[in-house]
C-alpha cells in the first residue's frame, strides 16, 4: 500500500477512534468521521465499505503492534502457558481503557467483537499448531483457539466493566491458570 493510502487510512482510523470515545458508536456517521479527518466522504468509500470495516481495520493495527510485542518479549513460549503474554494484553487494554470500555461495553458492536475474537483465535491457533506437535488433543485446534480467544475477551470485558479491580499481572496469572487447568483445582 502506498504512503498516501496508508496516511488516509490512518487519518480515518484516528478520527473514528477519537469519536467513539466522545459519543455512542451508533450515533457516529461517515460524515462525522470524514469531517474529523478533514477528508471527503468519497475518499472514505474508496477505502472502506462501512464504519465497522474501518473500526475493525484500525483495531487490527493496535493488535498487530501488541502481537509483535508479545512475540518479542515472550521468547516463543505459547500464549496459553505464558502469564507474561497475558500481562502484555491486560497492560495494553489498561493503557487504552477508555477506548476498550466503549468497544466492549453495552454500546459495543457485534461485528467488531467477532473480529476481535477472530483475531485472537487466529493468533492462538498458530501458536497451538506450532506448540502442540503430536500431543493428543482434547478438542480440535480450531475449537481450542476459540476457547482461548473467547475466554480472554470475556475476562478483559469483565475487568474493564468492573473498574479493573485486579492488576494486569493478577489478571494475566488468573487467565493463564484458567486456560491451563480449567476452573476446578487439581
Amino acid at each position: 500500500m502506498d504512503r498516501r493510502k496508508r496516511r488516509t487510512r490512518r487519518l480515518l482510523g484516528e478520527a473514528l477512534l477519537e469519536l467513539v470515545q466522545e459519543k455512542k458508536y451508533d450515533q457516529i456517521t461517515v460524515q462525522d468521521i470524514t469531517d474529523r479527518a478533514d477528508l471527503n466522504r468519497a475518499t472514505f468509500y474508496l477505502h472502506y465499505k462501512s464504519k465497522e470495516e474501518l473500526l475493525a481495520d484500525s483495531l487490527e493495527g493496535y493488535f498487530d503492534a501488541l502481537v509483535e510485542q508479545i512475540n518479542s518479549k515472550t521468547m516463543n513460549k505459547p500464549i496459553w502457558e505464558n502469564p507474561e503474554a497475558d500481562a502484555l494484553v491486560f497492560t495494553h487494554v489498561a493503557e487504552h481503557a477508555d477506548l476498550y470500555r466503549v468497544l466492549l461495553g453495552e454500546n459495543g458492536m457485534g461485528y467488531v467483537i467477532n473480529r476481535i475474537i477472530d483475531y485472537i483465535a487466529r493468533f492462538s491457533e498458530l501458536q497451538l499448531r506450532a506448540g502442540l506437535g503430536t500431543v493428543e488433543l482434547q478438542a480440535p485446534i480450531e475449537i481450542m483457539a476459540r476457547h482461548v480467544a473467547g475466554s480472554l475477551y470475556a475476562l478483559i470485558t469483565w475487568w474493564l466493566m468492573n473498574g479493573m479491580p485486579y492488576t494486569p499481572r493478577q489478571m494475566a496469572e488468573m487467565t493463564t491458570k484458567l486456560c491451563l487447568t480449567g476452573t476446578v483445582p487439581e
